[in-house]
């Protein structure tokens, strides 16, 4: 197998839920693999976006006519999917249930033929919201506070 490549259309993108936090140190091509086995996070109608946001510091200097800029840390924000709620799927369960007081791994997987790359990153379930209107779906929607940088992957 080999990378996705070119630009990022007709592909399907796969999210996995590891209830166990996967170190950094330890995500690794097989790890990543291995934790998306019976993972599957299904009926799910929207996956968020993954976003990096560095804070810049203004840096004002006495009679300097144009202020500097100094780069901070970066802030991973969070993570939002949606899914189709389906009480007699375990791991819809387990988020739903979830303290936010454990930190676990997710997966997304890209695959475009027989070519995929993994995007793994760490975070706390800060919200799970269950909605049922009237004329619709039963539906949850799931905020991940991201707990670190993503792990890029690509399958060789």
């Amino acid at each position: 197998m080999a990378s996705v490549t070119g630009r990022a259309a007709g592909f399907i993108a796969t999210l996995y839920y590891n209830a166990v936090n996967i170190p950094d140190a330890d995500k690794d091509l097989a790890a990543v693999a291995a934790a998306t086995v019976g993972n599957e996070v299904l009926d799910v109608a929207d996956i968020g976006s993954l976003n990096k946001t560095r804070t810049i510091i203004d840096i004002p200097v006495y009679g300097d006519d144009v202020k500097g800029k100094l780069p901070g840390q970066v802030d991973p924000g969070s993570f939002d999917f949606n899914v189709t709620l389906n009480l007699d799927d375990a791991i819809h369960t387990a988020l739903r249930d979830d303290d936010g007081l454990t930190i676990h791994t997710f997966i997304i997987q890209f695959t475009q033929g027989a070519n995929i790359t993994y995007a793994a990153f760490d975070g706390y379930i800060a919200d799970a919201t269950v909605s049922q209107p009237i004329d619709d779906r039963i539906q949850m929607d799931v905020s991940v506070a991201r707990a670190g940088a993503i792990t890029w992957l690509d399958a060789a």
